[in-house]
């Protein structure tokens, strides 16, 4: 869950920016509003379950989200995007830091594959979140840079789960279509600075097809470890 704040906060910047550049705003618009509620709920979840090192984080973290949720309440602008972006920018550090918080605590410490599908979950909305705040907010060139690191980042990351397909087959079929997705988006991301319409269409719907994968990929893994977690054998101490 916390680890999910990090995507969450991307995905809400890149629907806003959507809607600036007026990018499939029927979609942009529930998908802004749903991303702000699930970060609000999932904090307020993550409070009762944090212990005292991590609850000024997720406080600061619930400042952030209302930030976040005040610049995007207001109609979309260059200034106003470029907001957007770095607090989305400051929410993702602070999950990221609740995240590693929770792993040294102790607390359901997820598996390091767990966290590396999570992580691919957040570049995908990174990579499209600073490609849209890019065009509608002036084209910051560390906004494009933004954009094209997260790119490389996902597709080299992306590689260590060919080593895992053979101890969780069930992801084989998600990862290939992840691939077959970041094709179209990379194709598209190369007209960065001269875009069509239709290069926004891509560049929109192959992101939440690559985030709906790696999330299912996500939910797979977990639970396969989760049920060899309940059936492996006790040991029984012979003293």
């Amino acid at each position: 869950m916390s680890g999910k704040q990090r995507m969450l906060s991307l995905r809400a910047l890149k629907a806003y920016a959507q809607l600036s550049l007026n990018v499939m705003p029927e979609k942009a618009a529930p998908i802004l509003a749903a991303s702000l509620d699930e970060l609000k709920s999932s904090n307020a979840t993550l409070r009762t379950l944090a212990k005292d090192a991590n609850l000024a984080a997720l406080q600061s973290q619930a400042t952030l989200i209302d930030k976040l949720a005040a610049v995007t309440r207001t109609p979309p602008s260059a200034g106003t995007v470029q907001q957007a972006a770095q607090v989305s920018e400051e929410l993702l550090a602070n999950a990221e830091a609740v995240t590693q918080g929770f792993v040294k605590s102790g607390a359901e410490a997820p598996a390091a594959l767990v966290n590396l599908a999570a992580r691919q979950r957040m570049l995908s909305q990174r990579a499209a979140g600073s490609y849209f705040a890019y065009q509608a907010a002036a084209k910051s060139p560390e906004l494009k840079a933004r954009a094209l690191k997260a790119t490389a980042d996902f597709k080299a990351a992306i590689s260590a789960f060919d080593d895992a397909k053979a101890e969780f087959p069930q992801i084989a079929d998600r990862l290939e279509m992840a691939r077959m997705q970041m094709i179209f988006f990379d194709n598209a991301l190369g007209s960065i600075d001269s875009p069509t319409k239709e290069q926004f269409a891509t560049i929109a719907t192959t992101s939440e097809r690559i985030l709906s994968e790696m999330d299912s990929m996500t939910s797979e893994i977990i639970k396969q470890l989760a049920a060899r977690s309940a059936v492996a054998p006790m040991v029984v101490s012979k003293k």
